[in-house]
């Protein structure tokens, strides 16, 4: 082997061996602690609760980009919007341009790769999302947003069994409340339940000090807390909306606004 091919054919090795190592170079960037156990975890269900900006949108491609390595697999991409599902589609599409995969058929919403595996970028509200046969990987994005009976329950009813016995799921959004499928699955966490959760707010992450601290000015505390910090707030059904009861004060006493 000549000496000027030897680096690279040793980095490809590293990537195949490390999936660590792949994960860096699809995403451009060294990724944070969080990300590597997003990615790497072997859990059938992961739960994602993460801040604005963090991150979530370039390793769940990351995941998506793994699975397309595995001949005729399905990975299937769902999102409130069809604007998200195109966020998502575009991204796994960036990070495929870092792998050896020739994509055979590509549109703004699936990839087919000339291994016979595919990926499927759909808005929760389309008609076609049910029927899928044998998906691999689920990833639900913006879970906490999904509309329908249950606060996304029913769509994720439908779409859970296409899974295959291994299949794995992911489901990562912001917090949007209480009262919807997302949350529940923090807040009914049971030892030994099989999920894997973790969360991430914007002021754990050192790259984000400045971005952080610029959205601590510009937004309410209300929503600071819950686009940066991730916390469940509130379930949507109460009277008075949290920003106006934190804002509410007495010469002895500051904002009332508990945390959880």
């Amino acid at each position: 082997m000549p000496f000027d091919a030897l680096i690279p054919w040793a980095e490809d090795l590293e990537r195949r061996l490390d999936p660590v190592s792949r994960l860096t170079h699809w995403m451009g960037h060294a990724p944070d602690p969080w990300q590597v156990e997003a990615f790497t975890t072997r859990a059938t269900e992961v739960a994602l609760r993460v801040g604005r900006q963090s991150g979530k949108t370039s390793v769940l491609a990351a995941r998506a980009v793994e699975e397309l390595h595995v001949p005729e697999s399905l990975t299937l991409c769902v999102a409130p919007a069809e604007r998200q599902a195109k966020i998502i589609a575009r991204e796994i599409g960036r990070q495929l341009q870092r792998t050896s995969l020739v994509i055979n058929r590509p549109t703004q919403t699936e990839l087919e790769i000339a291994n016979g595996a595919r990926v499927i970028a759909l808005p929760s509200t389309s008609d076609t999302i049910r029927g899928f046969p044998a998906v691999s990987c689920l990833i639900i994005d913006e879970c906490a947003f999904l509309q329908g009976d249950g606060g996304g329950e029913d769509l994720i009813s439908s779409v859970l069994p296409m899974l295959t016995e291994d299949g794995q799921v992911f489901f990562s959004s912001t917090p949007a409340g209480k009262n919807n499928y997302f949350a529940r699955l923090f807040l009914d966490a049971k030892p030994g339940d099989g999920i894997h959760r973790i969360v991430v707010r914007g002021t754990d992450i050192p790259r984000l000090a400045d971005k952080v601290e610029r959205m601590r000015r510009t937004l309410s505390a209300t929503k600071f807390r819950q686009e940066i910090l991730v916390e469940m707030l509130a379930d949507g059904q109460a009277y008075f909306d949290l920003s106006i009861i934190e804002q509410a004060t007495s010469k002895t006493e500051k904002a009332i606004c508990p945390r959880l």
